[in-house]
């Protein structure tokens, strides 16, 4: 019985500071609006962003590539021989890797 007491003593002195510390405990962790959310949105927003710049990086080059390829029918035939292995009938391809062990 006179813990009970000791313990509703110590509740009813710290009121505020016992809803204050749960409050920000509620808004800091908790919360679906958390700082940790908060924090991993961010992370997530930065990423998309880089992700953003190499797709844009990736697409000037394509259509730079596409400019090229409308503009000089050779450059078809450069890139199946490069890309895709292909060959003119009188020739050779020998693929070299550079695989390290």
């Amino acid at each position: 019985m006179k813990k009970l007491n000791i313990i509703w003593t110590f509740l009813g002195n710290n009121k505020y500071w016992i809803v204050i510390i749960i409050g920000v405990l509620i808004v800091a962790v908790l919360d679906e609006n958390s700082f940790y959310q908060r924090v991993k949105y961010q992370m997530q927003i930065r990423d998309l962003k880089a992700q953003i710049v190499d797709f844009k990086e990736q697409y000037e080059r394509d259509e730079a590539q596409l400019k090229e390829l409308k503009r000089n029918p050779k450059a078809i035939t450069k890139i199946a021989r490069e890309r895709y292995f292909m060959k003119a009938d009188d020739e050779d391809i020998f693929v070299l890797s550079e695989d390290i062990e």
